[in-house]
């Protein structure tokens, strides 16, 4: 499903997971261990929510050299074709 309600649709039905998810491992304690630092008691659920949120974090800044050397080449294109900004849609001559 494309467009709004498949993208709502999508939300709730990871919401709805990860609370299962977290009901279902709402006990559960382990060990980590990170290198230098231990802590001994942690809930599973915040283990893999924690690590779900650092993977986001590091590709978000493995891709932003790429995006920002994407975005500066697009305003060279832009400047080398005489605008300094994208056209306005509404500018558009209209179809009869």
């Amino acid at each position: 499903m494309n467009g709004p309600g498949g993208r709502v649709l999508g939300g709730v039905l990871f919401v709805l997971v990860a609370v299962g998810f977290a009901w279902l491992n709402a006990g559960q304690r382990v060990g980590l261990h990170l290198g230098m630092f231990r802590i001994r008691s942690m809930s599973v659920t915040g283990i893999v929510f924690g690590s779900f949120l650092a993977g986001m974090l590091t590709l978000f800044l493995a891709s932003l050299k790429s995006d920002l050397k994407t975005r500066r080449m697009l305003e060279r294109y832009r400047e080398a074709l005489g605008r300094s900004s994208p056209p306005d849609p509404d500018d558009a001559p209209e179809e009869s």
